[in-house]
């Protein structure tokens, strides 16, 4: 097991995220909220990401723009939570198989969106990348969920270096 080397500790990173993905589609879904007009498509956002990285490490290009953008997951919560509970297995049993020590990534560019990019990067980097872009997407459903009178805990939707900067404040 890697649980103690950068990779381990981003796939576990990773699977922090996702669960906290699937914590938010059943807060939703038991406040009987309309999870497909904003809570659905942030999640469905997310998850793609999530399974582009993961098809991405076997094939040998990452491309996050080429999602499949699946509608029905913006409109069940159920499905969400499967499919970030399905993501959190594979991250988990991907740990057990040999890592790349570079990937491609693959971006659509330009105001028009007509110019496609290809750069190098690496797996740590790019668990790293939709970790942080998950936060950013939660972080936005704290605020709509917050709306409705619901509360996440305080660490869902907040950058890790925050945190890190409001423990160090209040220990000093």
């Amino acid at each position: 097991m890697r649980a103690r080397d950068p990779i381990g500790r981003a796939v576990g990173y990773a699977i922090d995220t996702l669960r906290q993905g699937a914590g938010i589609a059943e807060v939703a879904e038991r406040a009987g909220l309309a999870f497909a007009e904003q809570i659905g498509p942030h999640l469905r956002h997310v998850i793609e990401h999530y399974e582009a990285l993961l098809a991405g490490l076997d094939q040998g290009v990452i491309d996050y723009d080429n999602r499949c953008r699946d509608r029905s997951l913006e409109c069940d919560p159920a499905l969400a939570r499967q499919r970030c509970d399905t993501l959190a297995d594979g991250f988990q049993r991907r740990l057990e198989q040999p890592w790349p020590d570079t990937i491609a990534v693959a971006f659509d560019g330009g105001i028009a969106g007509d110019d496609r990019f290809v750069s190098g990067s690496t797996p740590l980097r790019e668990l790293l990348f939709v970790a942080a872009h998950a936060v950013h997407h939660y972080a936005l459903l704290r605020l709509a969920l917050r709306q409705h009178g619901l509360n996440l805990p305080e660490s869902i939707g907040k950058a890790a270096a925050t945190l890190r900067y409001e423990r160090e404040r209040q220990a000093g």
